[in-house]
């Protein structure tokens, strides 16, 4: 994974230089030539994914790991069936879904007891907490759409 992190990194900056009319490429050209246009975003992409590689060593952060690594190559096993890439590299992607599955299988104890804590009814003292966390975020969230109302309008 975390090769793969590093090649989206590096390998989509010679691409955005496409001269073909846009209906007559390929599903795996486009989508060459759309990362090589937003090159940030492969980039971002390529950080993610190596940031989730390195997660997935640790044993306090592999859970983390398997959910990053998880969202990313759900990202790119759509991509790769929508656009038509090589069968090769949707094979790998699916290939490391399937590990990270495995990871997860083996620490079903502790995917099943963060499942607890997430879905077990709030206590009454720690509910005022989160209300006032929730307002907190409500009252921020309005702060900066009209902050970028004024700045952008």
């Amino acid at each position: 994974m975390f090769v793969y992190g590093i090649s989206k990194t590096v390998q989509f900056d010679a691409t955005a230089e496409n001269e073909t009319p846009v209906n007559s490429l390929t599903g795996q050209q486009l989508m060459w030539a759309f990362y090589g246009y937003s090159l940030a975003y492969a980039k971002f992409l390529g950080v993610v994914e190596m940031a989730g590689a390195v997660l997935l060593l640790f044993r306090r952060t592999t859970l983390l790991g398997c959910l990053v690594v998880t969202t990313v190559l759900v990202n790119v096993i759509v991509q790769d069936l929508v656009f038509g890439v090589l069968e090769g590299a949707l094979r790998a992607a699916i290939i490391y879904q399937a590990l990270t599955v495995v990871i997860l299988l083996i620490n079903r104890q502790r995917v099943t007891a963060v499942w607890q804590a997430f879905t077990s009814p709030v206590q009454t003292t720690s509910a005022l907490r989160w209300y006032w966390l929730a307002l907190g975020a409500a009252v921020v969230l309005a702060c900066t759409l009209f902050l970028e109302h004024v700045v952008t309008h």
